[in-house]
């Protein structure tokens, strides 16, 4: 009974060790799965992140150029947007020097010279701070258009100062006033400051495709 059940045992175990001989030989084992990383090398467990993917997820995008500085159409128009604020600070000069001169409502002809003063000077210092190394003839109409906007700000604090003093004493003879003879000469200097601009921006704004400048828009 026992030698025939040792052969049994024996076939089973051959027949096993064939079998397996069969299937290759050796056992195959898994191949581990990494983590997946990101940009940085740091796993996620979520997949693999474009390198160009900014913290959200989204594509990023290059800088960009806050008022076209370093192009010739961009420096073009921060000189037109500066031209239309000179434009629409000097409105209402005209009718509050009459005011003034008049004697007729001057408190608030005063407040208006004040406004349009205040924003010529703040003008004055834009223009000092404009790029338009890309412009064509960039530093004269630079130049040129500084000497018209300082010249502008020198007469409108001459206009002011007579008019404070002029509020005060209405029968004072206002055409011999120092201050408002230094208004009209320095109105004077900036209108032909504003002709020798226009005449050298105009072609440049044309280039661009913005409207022409006459001196007393400016």
């Amino acid at each position: 009974m026992w030698p025939l059940l040792a052969a049994v045992l024996a076939a089973v175990v051959t027949a096993g060790v064939m079998w397996f001989l069969m299937r290759g030989g050796t056992p195959q084992q898994a191949t581990p799965v990494s983590a997946p990383t990101t940009a940085g090398g740091e796993a996620t467990g979520t997949g693999t992140r474009d390198p160009q993917e900014t913290g959200s997820g989204e594509p990023s995008e290059a800088p960009q150029d806050p008022g076209g500085g370093t192009t010739a159409a961009g420096q073009a128009q921060a000189v037109d947007d500066l031209l239309s604020d000179s434009g629409g600070a000097r409105s209402g000069l005209g009718p509050a020097l009459t005011q003034v001169r008049q004697c007729e409502e001057a408190d608030s002809a005063i407040s208006t010279i004040e406004r349009v003063t205040e924003a010529r000077r703040k003008q004055v210092e834009q223009v000092r701070t404009l790029e338009l190394g890309a412009v064509a003839d960039g530093d004269t109409i630079k130049n040129r258009l500084t000497t018209a906007l300082q010249a502008s700000l020198d007469a409108d604090e001459s206009f002011l100062t007579w008019a404070r003093r002029r509020a005060g004493d209405c029968d004072a003879d206002w055409t011999k006033d120092p201050d408002y003879n230094a208004g009209l000469s320095s109105s004077s200097k900036a209108t032909a400051a504003k002709k020798q601009f226009v005449q050298l921006w105009n072609p440049v704004a044309k280039e661009h495709g913005l409207p022409d400048r006459a001196a007393h828009e400016i």
